[in-house]
Order: structure tokens, then sequence, then C-alpha cells
């Protein structure tokens, strides 16, 4: 029983995010258009050699950084579905329907996640083969879209918990995003200090992410260090969700 339900309600939720035109073009026409913006704008000005084995390492560097930044957003379409399904008028219905609320929230965290997954691998794939950027390890960037993109759901589920206040939620979000983005070093060079290294490299799941990918080709030094960041990805993974498990029992009973 269990069970069908959560399959009614995945696929529910699935067909309600994929419906969003405006999820598509913020989360794949956006970033590819920004590193194809942006490399032309860097490879204006830049003294070094550009392309690399064959690969454009402007459009690389940028396109990494894009595409984990709007990933580590994609937890926003789980937010509004949680504010709307449980905050809203429509969480009277739910209440009343055979539907338990946990896998209610499961289905939508399942769905959103298989969709922003897509979403990213669409990023990889278009900048790839229209703007010459070099991923790696494919399969090792797969996994790492995996990752932060269930960091990303787990960190709005627990925003969500913790604040119940939609718009307070979203600006949150952002602002840790682009936080993260900012200490990895994609809006801007950082300091060279041992602080900023480290934050550039390991300090955040952006970083983690970031270098767990450039790790994983030429663009690395040590094949350890990508392991070492996947394994900490993984390891921030679990412990959102034994959070997000714990308020959840908390708060949605």
């Amino acid at each position: 029983m269990i069970s069908e339900l959560f399959w009614v309600s995945f696929r529910h939720y699935l067909r309600r995010v994929s419906r969003d035109p405006f999820g598509l073009l913020i989360f794949v026409v956006l970033p590819v258009a920004l590193v194809y913006v942006l490399s032309l704008v860097y490879t204006q000005n830049a003294t070094e050699q550009i392309y690399v084995e064959g690969y454009n390492m402007a459009s690389t560097y940028i396109a990494i950084g894009m595409m984990l930044m709007f990933q580590l957003n994609g937890g926003i379409y789980l937010l509004n579905f949680l504010n709307y399904d449980l905050m809203k008028p429509m969480k009277w219905r739910l209440k009343a329907s055979p539907c338990p609320t946990y896998t209610l929230v499961f289905a939508g965290i399942t769905a959103c996640l298989i969709f922003t997954v897509l979403q990213g691998l669409v990023v990889v794939a278009c900048t790839a083969l229209f703007l010459d950027a070099y991923w790696g390890n494919l399969w090792i960037a797969a996994v790492v879209i995996v990752l932060i993109s269930l960091i990303s759901q787990m960190l709005n589920m627990i925003l969500f918990l913790y604040i119940r206040n939609l718009n307070t939620a979203e600006y949150i979000s952002w602002f840790l995003s682009w936080s993260m983005a900012v200490l990895g070093g994609l809006m801007f060079a950082l300091p060279n200090n041992s602080f900023f290294n480290f934050m550039k490299q390991y300090g955040t799941p952006f970083s983690l992410a970031q270098s767990a990918i450039r790790e994983s080709g030429f663009l690395g030094a040590s094949v350890i260090n990508m392991w070492i960041c996947l394994a900490a990805l993984m390891g921030i993974t679990a412990i959102l969700a034994v959070t997000v498990v714990k308020l959840g029992r908390a708060r949605l009973t």
C-alpha cells in the first residue's frame, strides 16, 4: 500500500516539476548562456593559452562552477512544493488523504532530485558539445551531480522545517549557494592564503564538488584528492539526511 502511494505521489510531483517552463529556462538555458557569454569576455582579455588538448579552459572552469551553483539551487523546486502542499489550504486535503505525510515528502524529494540531476546532465552535455568544456571523468561528474543535488534537496528541506516561511527560506537558500560559489572562487579571484585556499578546495560542498570533477581528469594532480572530496560529499549528504529525518519526525507528524 505504501509503495503504491509513493509511486502515485512520485508521478504527481514529476509531472508538476516537468511542466514548469521557467525552471528549464533558469536551470538549463541560463547557465549555458552565462558560460558562453563569460567565456567570450574572458578569452578576449586572456594572455595565457585558452585551448589545452582541444578543450576550452575558460569554458571549462566557468561551466563547472555555473553548473554546480545552479544545482545547489535545485532544491527551490522542493521548497515551493512543500510550502504549497503542507502550508497552504492544500494541506487539509492532504491530511484527509490515505497518503502519510512522510511518503508525500519522500516522493517529492525523489522527483525533484531526478529532475534536477537530469538538468545538470543536460548542462554538462551542452557545454561539452558546443562550448568545448572539459568535464574529466563523466561518471565522476554524474556522481557529483547526484550528490550535490541531494545536498540541495536536504538543505532546502531543513530550511523549510525550521523556518516555515517560503520567502525567507528561498532568500537563505540563494544566499548559501552564492556564498559557496564565492568561496569556491567562481565570482572572483580569492586572496592567496591558507584559509581561502582551503575554502576553495575543500571548505564547502561547492568546493568539494568542483575539486572532485577537476581531479578526475588532467586538470587535477591527485586521484586520491578526488576520492577524498567524494567521500566528504557523501558524509555531508548522510548528515543532512539524518537531520531531515529527525526534524521531519518532530515537525511533520
